[in-house]
């Protein structure tokens, strides 16, 4: 546990909780015990709960997962009281560590962050969150931009799976950020009353938050048009060069059919054997010209 307080704010931090940690938050902060039990494991899903003296939200933060090439949503659960912050999770956040940082290390930043209400702090915190994940678009941007580059240098067949990986990513990375969507139009319509006299200035603030998510929600549209885009391109590339295939062996099969029939005829009158050649190269020769003709080759 770690704790951060500035201006009769405080910010506390759980890692990992453990049945101290819960009981420590039923003692100080009066949380129902429904609330604690989702804390020890994860809820599973996003939420935004209001009660007298406390909001309870899950949240979650898109992080990638270099091994697996996949984006995964990892939840942190907040406890947002008069006077304090709470952060809740199994796993280490990056965004959040940073956000310590910044606390420890920056007196301006934190006596910033901490200068209002728990409303405000959170906003900031929510600020450090976005901009993460919006950071963790740009592996997505640059896995597009190198399977563009493969798409006409003969690789097709192998940006199959790079593309489908792509995909799956850009999914993952949906799935993980379109909760926040919900939880910040509900604190803008709702939870603002839990900080009655700064509601008005609160709603500029979660407005803002709003904003900076749809601004992320349409970056990651627009990836997901480009790739399919490419997906669509990749496949339109490898059924032509199929289609080629396919035409250039059914020509020659064509070419060399008269060919073979004529020998089979001649062999079977015993024919001289420079009779039998000079007449397949002709017919050869012939149906190549015809269908060079037709610009079937």
């Amino acid at each position: 546990m770690k704790t951060i307080t500035e201006n009769n704010l405080s910010w506390v931090d759980i890692e990992k909780p453990t049945q101290k940690d819960l009981a420590w938050l039923k003692n100080n902060f009066n949380i129902h015990t429904i609330v604690l039990d989702e804390l020890i494991p994860s809820s599973q899903r996003e939420k935004v709960e209001y009660f007298d003296n406390y909001l309870f939200l899950a949240m979650y933060v898109p992080v990638f997962h270099q091994k697996k090439k996949t984006t995964r949503p990892i939840e942190h659960d907040i406890l947002i009281t008069e006077n304090h912050l709470i952060t809740v999770h199994n796993e280490t956040i990056e965004p959040l560590k940073d956000f310590f940082k910044k606390c420890e290390e920056g007196p301006d930043l934190k006596s910033k962050y901490f200068s209002s209400t728990t409303g405000h702090l959170f906003y900031w915190l929510s600020e450090e969150l976005l901009n993460f994940a919006e950071r963790q678009l740009v592996h997505i941007g640059k896995n597009i931009n190198q399977a563009e580059d493969k798409m006409f240098k003969g690789r097709e067949r192998d940006l199959i799976r790079e593309i489908s990986t792509i995909k799956r990513d850009i999914l993952d990375f949906r799935i993980a950020i379109r909760p926040l969507n919900r939880i910040f139009n509900s604190l803008t319509n709702r939870g603002i009353k839990f900080w009655p006299e700064k509601s008005d200035n609160l709603k500029i603030y979660f407005n803002d938050l709003i904003s900076d998510y749809e601004r992320i929600w349409s970056e990651i549209d627009n990836y997901t048009d480009t790739i399919n885009a490419l997906e669509d391109t990749n496949t339109n590339i490898l059924s032509n060069k199929t289609s080629t295939i396919i035409r250039t062996f059914t020509i020659l099969s064509f070419i060399t059919f008269p060919a073979m029939l004529t020998a089979a005829i001649l062999q079977t009158n015993s024919a001289d054997l420079w009779v039998i050649a000079a007449v397949i190269l002709s017919t050869t020769t012939f149906m190549w010209i015809y269908f060079k003709t037709k610009k079937w080759l």
